[in-house]
């Protein structure tokens, strides 16, 4: 996936977010997606490839420190700092558990309209909500269970279409997949508890594992777009 390596799953930001990569030596990775991948749902003509730019930086500040978006936009998120963060948002946003790694990027969505602060560490960010912006939740969701193993163990996906993965495993993992979707033999890492959004760039078939339990493996066809 471009993400995981599953490809990343991000979104382009919309004036300029690179494509989700994982460049942190730490094996976090929101993704090392080549792509921009679309938003779940049908969008009614939305334009759900697109996220805003909020950079992370190396002092641990958040940048834009004030953000205005549309109900089920997304963010593309940059942790520049050598540090570990978890995004924490007040009052409830409806967001996914996000940590984001050394040098890691995210993708994050959101789906509750109103005034929220987002923050990470002693960082915060002022986020409003408002309107539609036609973008759905990402689906389907891929699950790493108890026992290490994903569920379900094969997907079918679109090229470039988010999808989320969630790690209820009680560990972390890092996931590689094979082909190298992102070319740069990055995998991403998922926190016990977190979800992230991700997408894969190019059709083909893909095997991809936990890099800490190589036995739990899931078979990813991506379709053409």
């Amino acid at each position: 996936m471009a993400f995981l390596t599953l490809t990343a799953c991000a979104p382009t930001a919309p004036a300029a977010a690179p494509a989700a990569g994982n460049g942190g030596d730490s094996g976090n990775g929101g993704g090392t997606a080549t792509g921009q991948p679309a938003a779940g749902g049908d969008g009614g003509g939305a334009d759900c490839t697109k996220a805003s730019k909020v950079t992370i930086g190396s002092d641990g500040s958040i940048s834009p420190e004030d953000l205005s978006l549309q109900r089920g936009a997304f963010i593309f998120v940059t942790n520049k700092s050598d540090k570990t963060f978890k995004l924490v948002d007040s009052p409830d946003a409806g967001l996914v558990t996000s940590v984001l790694g050394r040098k890691e990027k995210q993708v994050v969505q959101f789906p509750k309209a109103g005034k929220f602060t987002v923050s990470a560490g002693d960082a915060e960010m002022h986020v409003t909500v408002s309107g539609d912006s036609g973008c759905g939740t990402p689906e389907p969701t891929l699950t790493i269970k108890d026992g290490y193993a994903f569920s379900p163990a094969k997907l079918e996906v679109a090229a470039t279409a988010n999808f989320t993965v969630v790690n209820k495993s009680g560990a972390a993992h890092g996931i590689l997949c094979d082909p190298d979707p992102g070319g740069n033999g990055d995998n991403t890492r998922l926190e016990k508890g977190e979800t992230q959004i991700l997408a894969f760039d190019k059709p083909g078939a893909y095997t991809c594992h936990s890099v800490q339990h190589p036995d739990a493996e899931v078979a990813i066809t991506v379709h053409g777009k």
